[in-house]
């Protein structure tokens, strides 16, 4: 299975954590994380984790990525997303982010039942447009009659 990878973005950071994930390269991809993160100089940021295809990870993993979230938000996270495809993953992760007190500032998308996914991600991240709120009906365009 490939190693989850961390990437800067325009908001921040995207990370791409596919499959299983064992403890060994749970803590390497944190350690990446950390230094991509502090490279930002104290700037706040968004993240977006694509977990599309992960499944349960062992407890030692979820140690790390629990390790994680605090860390994260302690050092200038402002709201992240987590895209799933998977219900065990994201009773998985809502645990995790419940204990690492992330849960707030976090979301979850469905990839198997949301096509427009990513950018409903990033309207979380940039734009705080929660994606659990209902979206507020647009004004009709009132149609003028030519006579």
């Amino acid at each position: 299975m490939p190693v989850p990878q961390n990437f800067i973005t325009e908001y921040g950071v995207r990370v791409h954590a596919p499959g299983y994930i064992t403890p060994a390269e749970a803590r390497a991809w944190f350690e990446d994380l950390k230094l991509r993160v502090l490279a930002l100089e104290g700037k706040s940021f968004g993240l977006l984790v694509d977990a599309r295809t992960q499944k349960a990870n062992p407890p030692e993993t979820q140690d790390v990525v629990k390790e994680s979230m605090v860390w994260l938000r302690g050092n200038g996270m402002e709201r992240s997303v987590v895209v799933l495809d998977s219900t065990v993953a994201l009773i998985q992760i809502l645990r995790l982010s419940k204990a690492s007190g992330v849960y707030a500032y976090e979301r979850y998308l469905d990839a198997s039942k949301d096509t427009d996914w990513q950018r409903r991600a990033e309207d979380w991240i940039i734009r705080a447009i929660d994606p659990d709120l209902p979206v507020p009906p647009q004004p009709e365009a009132r149609l003028r009659s030519v006579r």
